[in-house]
């Protein structure tokens, strides 16, 4: 039977030459074998095609059968690997066996060593014990002892593609590749997929050629070979730095390619597979330590976030509103996602903490995010990079993450994570004039890039906006429950007025019909009846007057005391006074805000308030030369003092007591529209608040109108400083 051959041509057509290839299909025929293998007696066109224990037998000399039998014992077991030690002319072998379906590899190198001595062993021992569960540092000493090489250090594979050095040993002291970070391109798919295919990876000679590979299958996977050849800029990167021999350990953590230790060595030197295997158990063993390291910080950090979402929900059970809630716990939300600062956005108002943008870039910030995403959770840590050009000024912060609260676009808590400025060793391969490839390197100094958002904090987020989701449902439900009892009130309202209607009547028709009699008898009435009809009036009077004051204890007892929480007043009075402006069509009114504090209160009875004074600023002032309405507040006794005054018609001294009651108007108000309700109604709202008001004003010279909120705790300091 005629077979072609040809070199593999799927990943590299050599491998190195430190040891020997055959790969063999499931019934034992030769297809692919390496240069090293052949000898005078064979050529690869009578070795390639043929029964591997008819053709290749001669190769293992003595040891023939024990390798037969190893192969066939190994072929229909479950083992996915096997090893055994033969000797062939008086020189001892290590035989490695390794299934890749629909292949066997077939691969074996000398021994150096005879033996590890006990030394080494316990050496090796002490330090495995003396490893602390994050200290890469103390593994590096450890490979080094085994090895002898000049330099071992760790190299940290982030989601990011950068890699990063986080230990090293040299035998010198001086710490050459600790602390540096290498670029993407570093470490490219390919590279990547080489060193996760086998526990190690060696190359004892960097210079030496490589040897040829043959074979009548080019699907064979050469990564499944320890003699597979290092990625191209791995090679020219190691002989860029006179590094002649190089060992790659692969660390594997939870199952996932966390990175690698790699030593280096500047002269050739071979190491036997024992040693190697030595150090792999170390690492194994120090990843493992590591592993555990991670799961108790885990463990840990698990109960920490119990723990805060435990205070987050009893916090947003107690405060009437979610935003109050988290405002008063922006501290722990900066800490459990290891931000650098924080912002919340509702509606309009914001509140900071740590490092964190000013207002005016933050509402920037806001529009792009409402205009570029939709989505509920959002991370970039290279948003300045990305994103710079959209902005005014310079963002002081490199990466966000932002959590969209409900459907609108209009409630986000936005996280900051300020610049991670390192030195970046970048990479790039050239081809030259001789179709030789070279290798270019320089540092760079990396800009705008913060610390990625890892999955555990993404997690948090997620799991933040399932308890908000909860607790905003929760709330709902209580909403829910006040509408029903508004409604029973209502209906109860209703009653009242029927009841008031129908009982009055009786004492009513009384005192009407004493009081008709009286009038058409004035003369010819005895004195007895007389004070009888004065005391049915008295009574009647008396009746009434119960009737009422039963109705308002009932309607007393039946309506609560408003709920109150901090709220920030500084966007509220801001967009009420615009908007007003343009309602009323007086575009010339300047408003003038002083400090606008926080106050306690209910949402929608402040914004009663606020809309219902700043409209009647706004309209009687309109017919000035230069309306202005000036706003302003400070703490006072234990009360926020608000103070609204305008330059308008002002209300005339005589009237002013009577400007609380309902459906009174000052007699100068002329055309300008109005019901009389307002000052009524804001009084009630002031009295049910806890809080009072108080006017001053004369006429031509405007109004002043003063405001006292009685403060029940500290404000949350965040909101102090908006």
């Amino acid at each position: 039977m005629n077979h072609t051959y040809q070199s593999n041509s799927q990943l590299v057509n050599k491998l190195q030459s430190f040891g020997s290839l055959v790969v063999l299909s499931r019934d034992f025929i030769v297809v692919g074998i390496s240069e090293s293998a052949l000898d005078a007696n064979f050529s690869k066109e009578s070795i390639l095609g043929t029964n591997f224990f008819h053709s290749v037998s001669d190769l293992f000399g003595e040891s023939y059968m024990k390798v037969k039998n190893a192969l066939n014992g190994f072929i229909d077991s479950q083992q996915s690997s096997h090893n055994l030690t033969i000797k062939v002319n008086k020189e001892r072998i290590y035989v490695k066996l390794r299934k890749h379906d629909p292949f066997i590899y077939l691969e074996w190198e000398r021994q150096h060593k005879k033996n590890i001595a006990a030394r080494k062993i316990n050496e090796l021992n002490f330090l495995l014990d003396s490893i602390q569960p994050n200290n890469w540092d103390l593994v590096c000493a450890a490979v080094s002892k085994l090895l002898n090489y000049d330099r071992v250090f760790v190299l940290h594979i982030q989601e990011t593609g950068y890699s990063t050095v986080v230990a090293e040993h040299t035998v010198n002291g001086k710490s050459h590749f600790k602390g540096k970070e290498f670029s993407k391109d570093f470490m490219p798919e390919q590279a990547l997929e080489y060193y996760k295919s086998y526990s190690y990876r060696y190359a004892p000679h960097i210079e030496i050629e490589g040897q040829e590979f043959y074979s009548t299958d080019d699907s064979i996977d050469s990564l499944s070979s320890l003699l597979s050849p290092l990625p191209e800029l791995h090679r020219l990167f190691l002989k860029k730095i006179g590094v002649q021999s190089a060992l790659f350990f692969r660390i594997c953590i939870d199952g996932d390619f966390w990175g690698l230790v790699v030593a280096q060595n500047k002269e050739k030197c071979l190491v036997d597979l024992q040693q190697r295997k030595l150090c792999t158990f170390a690492i194994q063993a120090a990843a493992s330590k590591y592993e555990s390291y991670i799961k108790q910080n885990l463990l840990e950090r698990t109960e920490l976030l119990k723990n805060a979402e435990e205070e987050l929900k009893r916090s947003l059970a107690e405060n009437k509103m979610v935003n109050c809630a988290l405002i008063q716990h922006m501290d722990i939300l900066t800490q459990l996602v290891h931000a650098d600062g924080l912002a919340i956005f509702n509606h309009g108002d914001i509140f900071n903490y740590g490092h964190a943008p000013n207002k005016t870039q933050f509402y920037e910030i806001i529009q792009f995010l409402q205009n570029h995403t939709d989505k509920a959770v959002f991370k970039d840590y290279n948003f300045r990079l990305n994103h710079q050009d959209k902005f005014n000024d310079k963002l002081g912060f490199a990466g966000l993450m932002y959590l969209k609260v409900g459907l609108e676009n209009d409630y986000y808590i936005v996280w900051f994570r300020i610049e991670n400025r390192s030195q970046v060793m970048q990479m790039m391969l050239q081809n030259t004039e001789r179709e030789n490839k070279r290798l270019k390197i320089w540092e760079d100094i990396r800009y705008d890039v913060a610390k990625p958002w890892n999955d555990a904090e993404i997690n948090f987020v997620l799991r933040l906006n399932q308890i908000i989701k909860e607790s905003i449902f929760a709330k709902l439900k209580e909403r829910q429950l006040l509408n029903e009892e508004l409604l029973s009130l209502n209906n109860e309202l209703e009653m009242f007025t029927h009841t008031l209607s129908h009982d009055l009547k009786n004492p009513l028709s009384i005192l009407k019909m004493g009081i008709q009699f009286l009038q058409q008898h004035p003369d010819n009435i005895d004195l007895k009846k007389i004070n009888r009809w004065y005391q049915n009036f008295n009574r009647s009077v008396t009746n009434i007057e119960d009737i009422i004051n039963n109705m308002v204890q009932i309607s007393q007892h039946r309506s609560s005391i408003l709920d109150k929480e901090p709220i920030s007043m500084a966007y509220t009075i801001q967009r009420i006074f615009q908007e007003n402006s343009m309602l009323y069509n007086v575009n010339n009114c300047q408003p003038c805000f002083g400090t606008l504090l926080p106050i306690w209160g209910e949402k929608s009875a402040a914004y009663q308030i606020f809309s219902n004074l700043i409209i009647n600023a706004i309209k009687y002032s309109a017919q000035s030369d230069r309306p202005i309405v000036t706003i302003d507040s400070c703490h006072e006794n234990d009360h926020t003092h608000y103070q609204i005054q305008d330059n308008g018609i002002g209300i005339p001294s005589e009237q002013l007591p009577h400007i609380y009651e309902m459906f009174t108007r000052a007699n100068n108000v002329g055309s300008i529209p109005g019901t009389g309700i307002g000052l009524s109604l804001v009084k009630r709202i002031m009295e049910r608040l806890g809080g009072t008001i108080e006017i001053e004003s004369e006429v031509g010279q405007g109004t002043t109108v003063h405001l006292y909120f009685p403060i029940v705790e500290p404000f949350p300091e965040q909101m102090l400083v908006n």
